[in-house]
């Protein structure tokens, strides 16, 4: 049996988390076209089956480096939603911890003979 070590949150952690994973799903976005210039090959080769390897090639890398995008894409979203759900649990806690403060009775001041009593 695995147990899951505590988390420790700290303040802007998610937020960070998620802005770090919109980052780089947008760069592999900027590069995802790329592996496509494989196509070119047969430019330089002509013949054989070389330019058409390279061309699917191309293609996978591209399909795959898209996928790769939207998969952050989406961790960033559901990250971005926890974040805002954890906001709110800590202000709901906050708002109950200030309740209950305001609800606890002042103690009573010390009597006794010290006190001249």
């Amino acid at each position: 049996r695995t147990t899951m070590p505590d988390l420790h949150i700290l303040e802007n952690d998610l937020e960070a988390f998620f802005q770090k994973l919109s980052d780089l799903s947008a760069t592999i976005n900027n590069i995802a076209s790329l592996p496509y210039n494989l196509s070119y090959v047969k430019l330089a080769m002509e013949g054989g089956s070389a330019p058409t390897q390279a061309t699917y090639a191309g293609e996978h890398m591209e399909d795959q480096l898209t996928a790769l995008k939207t998969s952050l894409s989406t961790l960033a979203a559901d990250i971005q939603m926890a974040a805002a759900e954890f906001q709110a649990t800590e202000d709901i806690n906050q708002q109950a911890i200030r309740e209950i403060m305001a609800s606890v009775p002042k103690p009573c001041p010390p009597v006794g003979p010290s006190k001249g009593e």
